[in-house]
């Protein structure tokens, strides 16, 4: 059967898709971006596309058939599947393959919205089944995987104006707080209330300088300022130093009193009836210290679980630190292949980011072997500073780097330098002044004593 006389529902024309899309890496490109898992049909449909979208979000190419296969070494049914791929091979024409793919993601998705639209009317929600059309029709009208498309921008201008109204109307009701700032001023001036769901942002410092404070220091404002729920993952140190260190965050009390129950009972009662007026949260969850390999399945696991137990995903998602993670692909990375691990584990926190509507904050360790370059105050880290990852920052809507000489450091202050920004200026580097001994990233008072 002709390409164009098959059903785009059909099995076959999937079998043929994911054939294609091994030989023909632009095929392999559109199917890892717009196909989700609910469009397939089964368990092994699945698995097989995420090892598409891991290996080329990774190598920028389609998995062949022995990556596929020893992928799912032992697994029988994928097995069998990528057989049956191999029975499709065959001179292709890539065109057709995605016209049909559009075809397939318009008729699946339809097939779920009367799903959805059927039960609400026998619920008598009829508005809300309406609503769902409504959303689809909208949908079908701007759906398109022809990147031959050309948008005419004034005749196009009042209908995209709408759409993104709609879209903003939709982040409204869907009842998700605004995630808009880093807590710090500078920073905050700079990204002007953008929205920072869905984004991935890495601090860089080398060692001792404090950028696990700095993550501490989102968490604790996004609790006490504006009421977020904090996911913390902890990879780097104790489950115990990070609990300490954010509940004396929380009370500007150095952790060390807090750990060793050094404080009144007077000033504990008063501590305990602040942090009951809290409205956020922050959820701490850590990983073994030895013969762990943790992954950024892990991490989406743990939103999941998060989720279970609280009936809502966190608004932040941070990490501490991003360097001791591995792929959602869970391979041995060979040290030549350290700088692609690195960025593929980039990749997958953006990704989530998205998926979950959460803002990612992760730390990264920056290596300078050179520590008198550091002691130049005119000199910041940037991106060329990741060790083994240098295109790190192309994953990242941020990478801020902390900045700290031998004499800032006896002072407790330190330059911020933005080394990536997508949505506003890079290349700004300002002075802050810490109080590490309080638990306090962001001295505001003599942050703005510097600036006098």
């Amino acid at each position: 059967m002709k390409p164009t006389e098959r059903n785009p529902l059909s099995a076959e024309f999937l079998y043929e898709l994911y054939s294609a899309a091994i030989r023909i890496d632009m095929v392999c490109s559109i199917l890892v971006e717009h196909m989700r898992k609910e469009y397939l049909p089964d368990r092994s449909f699945q698995k097989i596309q995420d090892v598409f979208a891991n290996h080329y979000r990774t190598y920028k190419v389609a998995p062949s058939y022995a990556i596929l296969s020893q992928a799912f070494s032992g697994d029988y049914d994928a097995i069998e599947l990528i057989n049956t791929f191999r029975e499709f091979d065959g001179d292709t024409n890539p065109e057709i393959i995605i016209d049909m793919l559009e075809s397939y993601i318009k008729g699946v998705k339809l097939q779920i919205v009367y799903s959805e639209v059927g039960k609400l009317y026998n619920q008598s929600k009829q508005k809300q089944a309406e609503e769902k059309l409504s959303e689809y029709a909208e949908w079908l009208s701007g759906f398109t995987l022809k990147t031959s498309a050309f948008v005419d921008v004034a005749r196009t201008f009042s209908e995209r104006f709408q759409q993104n109204r709609q879209k903003e109307m939709e982040n409204t009701r869907s009842g998700l707080k605004q995630v808009t700032r880093f807590y710090i001023p500078d920073l905050d001036e700079l990204n002007a209330g953008r929205n920072l769901r869905g984004q991935l942002s890495c601090f860089l410092a080398s060692t001792g300088v404090g950028k696990s404070h700095m993550a501490k220091h989102i968490g604790i404002r996004a609790n006490i300022d504006d009421g977020l729920h904090v996911l913390h993952f902890q990879l780097e140190g104790s489950e115990e130093e990070a609990l300490n260190a954010y509940s004396g965050g929380m009370i500007s009390k150095n952790a060390f009193y807090f750990e060793r129950g050094k404080i009144s009972d007077f000033e504990i009662k008063r501590f305990e009836d602040t942090v009951k007026q809290f409205a956020g949260s922050i959820t701490v969850r850590s990983f073994p210290r030895f013969n762990a390999r943790v992954s950024s399945l892990d991490i989406k696991n743990g939103i999941a679980e998060y989720r279970k137990i609280n009936s809502r995903n966190p608004d932040i998602v941070i990490i501490d630190s991003m360097d001791l993670l591995t792929d959602a692909s869970r391979k041995v990375w060979g040290a030549e292949h350290e700088r692609s691990k690195r960025i593929a584990v980039a990749n997958d926190l953006k990704d989530l980011a998205a998926d979950e509507k959460v803002w990612m904050v992760v730390t990264y360790q920056a290596t300078i072997e050179n520590r008198e370059w550091l002691n130049d105050e005119k000199n910041v880290l940037t991106e060329y500073n990741c060790s083994e990852a240098k295109g790190l920052a192309r994953p990242c809507t941020h990478l801020i780097s902390l900045n700290q000489s031998s004499a800032e450091r006896s002072e407790n202050m330190m330059r911020l330098h933005i080394a990536k920004s997508r949505f506003f200026k890079k290349g700004d580097t300002f002075k802050i002044a810490t109080d590490y001994d309080n638990e306090v990233f962001y001295d505001a008072g003599r942050t703005i004593s510097l600036r006098r």
